[in-house]
């Protein structure tokens, strides 16, 4: 996808890697967001971006994949050895991006189970007993608290499927708070 989540997923990348070029697949030729994309890339981070049809060229010979559509369906069939998958469209129950057999072959890291086998990318082929939650490797805070390991081999294939979570958006929306009371002298902010 080329939407907002595929901006935000690039801007956070931005910060602690830096890319030169990346890939974007368009998968109908009449839609012009991937050459909106593009524009925006070139202009905020002069990124060479590369904009293909063909789904297996765009997941291939990359670092960084994310996966931002809203598909009901594997569409990411290929990747390379070494490649870490962001997995985030998947945010409902029926959604699924990612074939089962790359999540059989990939550390496979989630935010929190019960969310993850409800409706993050996981949910569709742990239904259909594709996976089972003994080939979940760990959830983001074993690896943040340094229970257990991240990425341990540069052939490593990583996934994280990211389906969000509440603590998650309360703590950064404190951050938040406490940036503009601190800097800004703000006390109260109206949310609605």
């Amino acid at each position: 996808g080329c939407g907002v989540q595929a901006r935000t997923q690039l801007a956070r990348t931005m910060e602690v890697r830096k890319l030169k070029t990346i890939k974007v697949w368009q998968f109908r030729a009449e839609d012009k967001q991937a050459e909106r994309f593009r524009n925006w890339a070139k202009r905020t981070y002069n990124l060479e971006t590369i904009i293909s049809p063909d789904i297996d060229e765009v997941t291939t010979d990359v670092d960084i994949l994310f996966t931002t559509t809203p598909s009901n369906k594997p569409l990411v069939n290929r990747v390379s050895p070494g490649t870490h998958i962001n997995a985030i469209g998947a945010d409902a129950k029926g959604k699924q991006e990612i074939n089962p057999k790359i999540l059989k072959q990939a550390k496979l890291i989630i935010d929190d189970w019960a969310q993850a086998s409800h409706s993050g990318e996981i949910n569709v082929p742990f239904r259909k007993r594709q996976i089972a939650k003994k080939d979940i490797y760990a959830q983001l805070g074993e690896i943040a608290a340094g229970k257990k390991k991240g990425r341990t081999s540069e052939e490593e294939i990583t996934l994280f499927d990211s389906t969000g979570l509440a603590i998650q958006d309360i703590s950064c929306a404190y951050t938040v708070y406490k940036e503009l009371k601190d800097r800004a002298g703000i006390r109260r902010i109206k949310l609605f």
